[in-house]
């Protein structure tokens, strides 16, 4: 993995992390019927920001693990789905390593993220994108960037 893809899925899951909207029982059935309709955009992790943006992009350094990541080290993907609006919608466990490591419920748990819509996306185009995120310690992370 590149070290600016891997720097680029820190920042995600930092945001992520400080992002203040709670997921919360209930925001599932928010889902439109635009988006139920499947008229979602297939992107990757590495294309979301030709179509969306995070709203905030200040890295912040937390001072202890949130709950809901998992202890230890690992590796998980998902499915966010980001409507029109710049709602994160749903997310969906495609793969964790170790093998249950993360799981839907704590997933679930993870702060929402708002989008902006990129200067390239002017429709606001509802995307469905893959992204991937690492949780390593600190000093793994120091000794890769050097």
């Amino acid at each position: 993995m590149s070290k600016n893809l891997f720097a680029g899925v820190l920042l995600t899951l930092a945001l992520t992390a400080c992002s203040s909207t709670q997921n919360t029982p209930g925001n599932s059935e928010s889902v439109n019927n635009t988006l139920l309709a499947g008229n979602l955009l297939e992107v990757s992790g590495e294309n979301l920001s030709d179509y969306w943006k995070p709203k905030s992009t200040k890295p912040v350094m937390l001072k202890s693990r949130p709950k809901w990541i998992p202890k230890g080290m690992g590796q998980f993907s998902y499915h966010v789905v980001i409507d029109s609006e710049g709602n994160e919608v749903s997310k969906t466990l495609v793969s964790s390593s170790p093998e249950g490591w993360m799981t839907q419920a704590r997933l679930n748990k993870m702060p929402k993220v708002r989008y902006l819509a990129s200067d390239d996306n002017p429709e606001h185009l509802p995307v469905k994108a893959l992204l991937t995120s690492k949780v390593m310690p600190r000093h793994l992370i120091e000794s890769q960037q050097q």
